[in-house]
């Protein structure tokens, strides 16, 4: 009787196991957060008609080869947030798969395993597996890249007839090339991931499979060229982050989001010791198998050292871009840990390893599924907030613009959207022509600012708004921050006040709009201060609507103007603007506004000259 081939059997179960547990992991949670900025452009693009999709690439910092391949995939699946995401999801689980298959080929079954374990429990590898953008392509692809790569350099060892030969050369060449186009087709830093294979080849092919390589990367650098060509006027004005350049930081940074993710504890120096440990006992590979772990090293260090290159001019890094890089990590990782196991007592190496890998992950994937702090921009409870005041006459203020495709895959409410500055670099007169125009036309504005630095450096829109705007209250959603603005004005003359709270400010003159309002209705306050003494500390001021019992009904929070109170000088003179937004169910009625100073880092009142802690203004 024919007996199973156990042998390989075990193995592609094994496999199959591997590639569900990554899965499951991948999909645990995948919908928990909203869709942030990048996610809800990939969507507006990926529904698009696909010459519609080559187009708008054309327009964007990234090629369409992601594009539309989630175009396919949403098709089939819809665009919620599950849906969407899970294409990442299948292409993580995958690449855990080709880290295991690589490693066992490069390093030997043991350090294969342990290069699987730490890919499918990757906290780096899961948070971007749970995203709707191109970067578990883009690491996929380059696994497939150096898989494809390390055939390629088999194969010129390999014996057989030359038909044979010609055929399995020419089936792993044409396999690298398709590969090598569709990295180059997803994310433009890839060209240094296939930058990282061109040197390896050039190092180790013989001379004629050595012209064909140069030829061929000739040609991938020109289908490169013409990819950037094609983008050069929006990459010629895409501003970047705000990120330390340093190279030791990129070093520490890309070591801390390798090994535990973005979502690392605050105190993490023991695991790293474990991950620079296995690195260091890696590197003791190269005299057993030296052209697996130089291939591993070229396929983690040509990108980092692109990117500190890059970043030395501008703040190019971002460590998504090197998640490319990271199975390249967990290789070496495997191949420290199968080391250790060779030299540990009773095999006890691999095992420990294999749980030291897991219990790493669990506090970062803790933080990533359930820590607020560590949540995506949060735009789905933010609409929501929206969406529950608005009234149809309000407007809503996008500062930057592209944030109209995620905000409207949550919002469907009438009001004027305003998407400001609509062209980069900001032109300031017709910005403020869009404002005034805003102005003249609601009296509430909702302000959404993501990044404003980025879309509006000189700060253009914020001077206005703290000119012409009454700063009601805000909130942040993750990075995204939600304010809402009364516009016009007062309707009432600047009272004399002449109250001092402690020995920094004095309020000099208030005027206060009508109290007589109800539920939806805003209080608008305008407030003239002279600056006594250097206040010496960031202050706040607080303002209570009272009822007739005393009870505040409504209240603002905030600092006295868009200026710290630090930087107040003796002598000058500030004015401040804010408003009071009556929540639902509250009568109309005549309210009392109380006004007072405060240090919100210990809650302490700033006292006026008589010892009460706050000054009624009437209107």
């Amino acid at each position: 009787m024919h007996q199973p081939n156990t042998q390989c059997i075990s193995p592609a179960l094994s496999l199959a196991a591997l590639f569900t547990i990554a899965l499951a992991l991948r999909l645990y949670r995948i919908d928990a957060q909203s869709f942030w900025y990048d996610e809800g452009l990939t969507i507006a693009l990926a529904i698009q008609p696909l010459d519609a999709i080559a187009r708008a690439a054309a327009a964007d910092v990234h090629p369409p080869l992601y594009y539309w391949l989630l175009h396919g995939w949403v098709l089939l699946m819809g665009t919620g947030e599950a849906a969407a995401r899970a294409f990442s999801a299948v292409c993580g689980a995958a690449a855990a798969v080709l880290t295991t298959i690589l490693g066992r080929r490069w390093f030997g079954e043991s350090a294969g395993w342990l290069a699987g374990i730490a890919a499918t429990v990757s906290p780096f590898a899961i948070h971007y597996s749970q995203e709707t953008r191109m970067y578990a392509l883009a690491m996929l692809l380059a696994i497939c890249l150096w898989l494809a790569f390390d055939a390629v350099i088999r194969e010129q060892e390999m014996t057989g007839t030359p038909r044979t030969l010609r055929q399995s050369r020419w089936m792993w060449w044409t396999l690298y090339s398709l590969t090598a186009l569709a990295a180059l087709a997803t994310h433009y830093f890839m060209v240094a991931f296939v930058a990282a294979t061109a040197l390896a080849g050039a190092l180790v092919l013989r001379r004629n499979a050595l012209l064909l390589w140069i030829a061929l990367h000739l040609t991938l650098a020109g289908f490169f060229l013409w990819l950037v060509w094609e983008s050069r006027e929006r990459l010629a004005v895409w501003t970047f982050a705000k990120q330390p350049t340093d190279p030791l930081f990129i070093l520490s940074d890309a070591l801390r989001v390798f090994s535990l993710g973005p979502a690392a504890p605050p105190v993490f120096w023991f695991w790293l010791i474990g991950f620079v440990a296995l690195l260091a006992l890696a590197l003791t590979t190269w005299r057993t198998s030296p052209r697996a772990t130089g291939m591993a090293l070229a396929w983690l260090v040509v990108p980092l050292a692109a990117i500190i290159i890059l970043s030395l001019n501008q703040p190019y890094y971002k460590a998504r871009f090197l998640l490319p890089a990271l199975p390249a990590f967990h290789l070496l990782l495997g191949a420290g840990g199968s080391t250790l196991a060779r030299r540990a007592p009773a095999r006890s190496g691999a095992p420990l390893t294999a749980i030291w890998l897991i219990a790493a992950a669990v506090t970062p994937l803790h933080n990533e599924w359930f820590n607020p702090a560590f949540q995506r921009d949060d735009y789905r409870s933010l609409t929501r907030a929206i969406a529950a005041t608005a009234r149809p006459d309000d407007a809503i203020l996008l500062i930057g613009p592209g944030q109209i495709d995620v905000f409207d895959y949550y919002f469907h409410g009438s009001q004027t959207r305003y998407l400001l500055p609509r062209f980069r670099p900001l032109d300031p007169p017709a910005v403020i022509a869009e404002l005034e125009q805003m102005e003249r036309q609601h009296r509430r504005v909702y302000g959404v600012f993501y990044v404003p630095y980025e879309a509006d450096p000189n700060g253009v829109v914020n001077a206005w708004l703290a000119d012409h705007a009454f700063r009601a209250e805000s909130r942040w959603y993750g990075g995204v921050e939600l304010v809402v603005y009364e516009l016009g004005s007062v309707g009432a003359p600047l009272r004399a006040m002449n109250a001092r709270f402690g020995d920094a400010l004095l309020l000099e003159r208030a005027a206060v709009s009508s109290l007589n309002v109800s539920s939806g209705d805003a209080v608008r306050i305008e407030l003239h201060w002279r600056v006594v003494a250097p206040p010496g500390r960031d202050l706040m001021i607080f303002v209570h609507l009272l009822d007739s019992n005393n009870r505040i009904v409504a209240q603002h929070d905030g600092p006295p103007s868009s200026v710290p109170t630090t930087a107040w000088q003796p002598d000058e003179t500030r004015r401040s603007r804010a408003a009071v937004l009556l929540p639902s169910g509250v009568p109309r009625a005549t309210y009392r506004l109380l006004i007072g100073v405060y240090d919100p880092q210990t809650g302490e009142r700033l006292r006026l000259e008589d010892g009460r802690d706050g000054v009624e203004v009437e209107q």
